[in-house]
């Protein structure tokens, strides 16, 4: 479960141009539920994600996931949360374009905390079972540079769940996509989310949002509806 309780985040702190992009954000996902963030431009989507992916900070209240305060955490259990618990699907993919896409699915295994990694080959294994699941398997040692976007994007989503996180966070992920690659891409989420998976998606696309089980509005930096 994650819950935020009266989050607030301000941006240049202490200057001129302080800013607060979030204005006392509580929520609560429960373990398994798939939401959707939306809002306008600016409304501070992406802000929220980046304090539940513990790839940003925040000023005051507080963040938990699974009853662990992640305010109180140092850099590096933060790091190790973000390679474990938390799998990460962006709009302009991520992936190295020069590697393999079994190589780009590789990756957080190779970062694994130590007494956690495996062996190479142990570690393709792995990689490949995740190409399987989003059917690019049979791509698997092309370059990335040679992929299309939804190819790229099916690679940008083994990769963010190679770990086996219990939580997968993405942030228009399909943004560069026509509407069939969209529904191909929703279709693998819906099916990771059935195996018990917790799916956070940032949209602009009403069609997205409508695929998951609860939709919350964002505004101005607080949430209107759907908490």
């Amino acid at each position: 479960m994650l819950k935020l309780d009266k989050i607030i985040k301000t941006y240049n702190k202490g200057k001129n141009n302080a800013f607060e992009a979030l204005h006392g954000i509580s929520l609560t996902v429960e373990s398994g539920e798939m939401v959707a963030i939306v809002g306008t431009s600016g409304a501070g989507k992406s802000t929220l994600l980046h304090i539940l992916a513990c790839i940003d900070g925040y000023d005051s209240g507080e963040y938990y996931i699974d009853d662990m305060v992640i305010g109180k955490l140092s850099e590096g259990k933060m790091a190790d949360i973000r390679n474990e618990k938390i799998g990460m699907v962006m709009q302009d993919f991520a992936l190295i374009e020069e590697f393999t896409a079994l190589d780009n699915v590789m990756i957080p295994l190779d970062f694994a905390a130590r007494g956690k990694k495996k062996g190479k080959k142990e570690r393709k294994e792995i990689a490949i079972k995740m190409l399987e699941m989003v059917q690019m398997q049979n791509f698997a040692d092309k370059p990335v540079n040679s992929l299309s976007g939804g190819q790229k994007q099916r690679v940008a989503i083994a990769r963010a769940i190679v770990n086996e996180p219990s939580l997968i966070l993405a942030d228009e992920p399909t943004g560069a996509l026509d509407t069939e690659t969209t529904r191909e891409i929703m279709k693998v989420f819906i099916d990771l989310n059935k195996q018990g998976k917790t799916i956070i998606i940032v949209t602009h696309d009403l069609t997205v949002a409508e695929q998951c089980s609860r939709v919350i509005k964002i505004e101005d930096g607080v949430i209107i509806e759907g908490n």
